[in-house]
């Protein structure tokens, strides 16, 4: 039977990954297997992307998009 917590060749796409509860899933995935996409919203301090960038350090060959997904015209871009 197939580990149903394998996810290589799927790709993971986190909310707000850039810290706390979305950083310790998009990790937890990654360690699964997945392709990882690093999600955070960029702010004024550049903080949001620093965060993001420490977090994708820990992953392999990990995503980062910065986009607001509560703005539908960013989620579409």
């Amino acid at each position: 039977m197939a580990d149903p917590l394998d996810f290589t060749g799927k790709v993971a796409l986190v909310t707000g990954s850039s810290r706390g509860i979305g950083a310790e899933m998009i990790k937890a995935f990654g360690n699964r297997g997945a392709t990882c996409v690093v999600n955070y919203f960029a702010d004024p301090q550049g903080q949001n992307k620093a965060d993001a960038a420490n977090v994708a350090r820990e992953l392999k060959d990990p995503l980062m998009i910065d986009c607001d997904v509560t703005q539908p015209a960013q989620v579409e871009q």
